[in-house]
């Protein structure tokens, strides 16, 4: 199993000295199925102050990132040196083996007790599929997976199945009725029956869960292999609700996988149509960085299309819409049920001009206010229209956008 070098090395640490320490969960449902894991957690048979300790005791440095219940941070160096400080390294969260408490929040455990037991670290996660630990035998031979629920009995069915009691799970932290769907999604399996049922009659517990969480597992949803699916599972859960309460598109989820996997506009494609009150509140919801809310407004608002299909309109349609001038039209056409057609032919003509680069605002005229102030302009609402008449020659000729030609055009003008 192809294991890094450097987290080979982290390994041999704590076996040195006595411990054990276990590559565990999404890592380990990642390497089985043959998909390289984007990070490496790793459960530890040592108290967070004895991780730190022997860390730091070998050269690596550490940050305690939650320490409170278990949790500190490795930074590795690629290169499996502890001491090197040039080259690139790895995070990787050493847990300790615990049991966990009463989540009377529905959202973390009230407490944790540190047990030094992997058996324990594995009972208390969320799926089968992510309670899987790689043990590696002292004497040096290749990893055994310790599987104690079935996890790879549901890979080889393709199912997400609770560990444990379902309703236990789902009520201990609820935003795991959003990474059922999201694992569902991702991997392209089923909810297991029990799982299934356990999920709509928890939904009410995302009310719960922080708004940025949520909207980090709805991120991770629609920007899936299968974001419809996802769509369609959070509907059919009873799940919606809690994430979007305004709903979604009156068209419908639409053709979300046509699009990059871009957040931004696979949302706005969920969004698009809906009336401006419900999709601010949709996106207040979320608690979305202004930048990419404001962004997915202008995408999700059905832009009046120009009458005629030119080159000359999709220079207006650039100027309108700046840089959403080609994802607007890629939503629209995700999104909308419109004719294909139309949009695919304004859509061709955008892309060939911002391919041509085209001047399409004020500021991309080969003159500016200096030019026309020493002409004898004079600042002010005057100069501003000269401007503006001048954008309009170069929208219907772009060749005309030389320093000549549009001070001749700007003379013409005076006159």
């Amino acid at each position: 199993m192809p294991i890094p070098s450097h987290l080979q090395t982290l390994l041999r640490l704590f076996a040195a000295h006595g411990e054990r320490a276990y590559p565990v969960g999404g890592c380990v449902r990642d390497t089985l199925m043959g998909i390289p894991p984007h990070d490496w957690d790793v459960a530890v048979t040592t108290t967070p102050e004895r991780t730190v300790s022997l860390c730091e005791g070998a050269g690596f440095r550490t940050i305690p990132t939650g320490i409170k219940h278990g949790t500190v941070t490795v930074l590795t160096p690629h290169s499996g040196d502890p001491m090197d400080r040039a080259g690139g390294y790895d995070l990787i969260e050493c847990t300790t083996c615990r049991t966990e408490g009463c989540y009377s929040d529905g959202r973390r455990p009230d407490g944790v007790t540190f047990t030094g037991r992997i058996s324990d670290d594995l009972s208390r996660r969320d799926f089968t599929v992510n309670a899987m630990a790689f043990d590696f035998p002292e004497d040096g031979g290749p990893p055994v997976v310790l599987d104690l629920f079935g996890g790879q009995q549901d890979m080889k069915k393709r199912l997400i199945r609770a560990v444990g009691d379902p309703d236990t799970r789902f009520g201990e932290d609820g935003l795991r009725l959003m990474r059922a769907v999201r694992f569902a999604v991702k991997l392209d399996f089923n909810l297991e029956p029990h799982t299934r049922d356990a999920v709509i009659r928890r939904a009410g517990g995302l009310a719960r869960i922080s708004r940025e969480r949520i909207s980090d597992e709805l991120q991770k949803i629609l920007t899936s292999p299968r974001p419809e699916t996802g769509v369609a599972m959070l509907t059919e859960l009873g799940l919606m609700p809690y994430v979007l309460p305004q709903g979604i598109s009156p068209h419908g989820v639409g053709e979300l996988s046509a699009l990059p996997a871009d957040f931004s506009l696979r949302m706005a494609c969920l969004l698009w149509g809906l009336d401006e009150d419900r999709l601010r509140v949709n996106l207040a919801g979320l608690k979305l960085p202004t930048a990419v809310s404001k962004k997915i407004q202008i995408l999700a608002r059905p832009t009046l299309l120009p009458s005629q299909l030119t080159p000359r309109k999709a220079r207006e349609w650039r100027h309108a819409l700046g840089e959403q001038a080609v994802p607007a039209l890629e939503v629209r056409l995700a999104a909308s049920g419109e004719a294909r057609g139309a949009l695919s032919r304004l859509l061709e003509l955008v892309r060939a001009s911002e391919a041509r680069e085209e001047p399409v605002r004020i500021g991309d005229l080969a003159i500016d206010g200096n030019d026309l102030i020493a002409l004898g302009f004079k600042p002010g609402r005057l100069l501003q229209d000269i401007f503006c008449e001048l954008l309009e020659v170069v929208w219907d000729c772009p060749e005309k956008n030389t320093r000549e030609e549009l001070l001749r055009e700007a003379l013409r003008r005076r006159e």
